[in-house]
């Protein structure tokens, strides 16, 4: 009998990642897998997508001014825009991004946020996170950025976004947690834990992503949709494993919109109350809300320091 159940759920287990394979797909081109300089559009579709039911679009900027064979070596920078209908901006609006990846040296993902571009559900968020980090997963195969350093980046809604996508990608599974979902759910070995708890939401290739950072250039933020798992007991101690050796940029400008400026500390707040974590969390004189030079040098300085 117990030989039979082992069989049964590894049936199952080997169904689930047959299913989870065939719901998402995303193609990458043979220019980029070779890391020839120039953009390349990518779609990443998953048939249980929130708000994106047509798809995530993704443009991956290769510089020119990095030779391929040192690609391995450089960061990878995320971008998700602000608070926009025009479903074309990651691509056609962000000349501002792709002459830093030039100018500064590294990969550049601008990506459709969903947050933004759907009915306004922060749901939509989700659906850039697990289609940036699927498209991750499959651009690591091919040594086209350092695994190491890879920062999600917003401005205005793409700073919460990024946030959001930061947090939740991280692994907040470790032995107790473990455990205790392990006990909940006496089908699941130990070993099976963290594949299981991910199995209806795209699998851990969608779901998880080792982040170096994040930056939120004067960015939304919503405390409640960055909680940690159900499982974890030591909140704060797991939070503090999770951040303390990670890039949080945190930017305000002293004339920035009057939720921008409300948001913004909270954000920072989260990190010092919960994880006993200082971000990098600065109030920049003068500025309104828009992404500055002075903040991406600050930002570029941090990222710098973990290469």
């Amino acid at each position: 009998m117990r030989q039979s159940c082992l069989l049964l759920s590894a049936l199952v287990s080997f169904l689930l990642s047959i299913s989870v394979s065939q719901a998402q797909s995303v193609e990458i081109p043979a220019g980029l897998q070779q890391g020839k300089p120039g953009t390349y559009d990518l779609l990443v579709q998953y048939s249980e997508f929130n708000e994106a039911k047509s798809g995530v679009r993704i443009m991956v900027y290769v510089p020119g001014s990095v030779p391929a064979s040192d690609l391995s070596d450089r960061p990878a920078i995320v971008f998700f825009h602000g608070n926009t209908k025009q479903r074309n901006y990651y691509r056609d609006s962000v000349g501002y991004m792709t002459s830093r990846a030039e100018q500064y040296g590294f990969l550049l993902l601008s990506v459709q946020n969903w947050w933004s571009l759907g009915s306004g559900d922060v749901q939509g968020a989700d659906d850039s996170r697990r289609a940036t980090n699927l498209v991750l997963h499959r651009l690591k195969k091919h040594s086209l950025f350092d695994p190491e350093r890879v920062f999600p980046v917003g401005f205005s809604a793409g700073g919460f976004t990024a946030n959001l996508v930061f947090v939740k990608s991280l692994n907040q599974f470790e032995e107790d947690s473990i455990s205790l979902y392990a006990e909940q759910m006496e089908e699941v070995s130990e070993d099976e834990v963290v594949e299981h708890y991910y199995r209806f939401t795209g699998g851990l290739e969608m779901n998880l992503f080792d982040y170096a950072g994040f930056g939120s250039f004067k960015g939304n933020y919503y405390q409640g949709y960055v909680q940690m798992n159900p499982f974890v007991e030591d909140s704060q101690k797991t939070w503090n494993r999770l951040l303390r050796d990670k890039v949080l940029y945190i930017a305000v400008g002293e004339l920035d919109v009057e939720r921008v400026k409300k948001q913004a500390p909270e954000m920072a707040d989260f990190i010092r109350m919960y994880a006993k974590v200082e971000p990098f969390f600065k109030i920049y004189p003068g500025e309104g809300h828009a992404l500055t030079e002075a903040n991406w040098k600050d930002f570029w300085a941090l990222v710098e320091k973990t290469g």
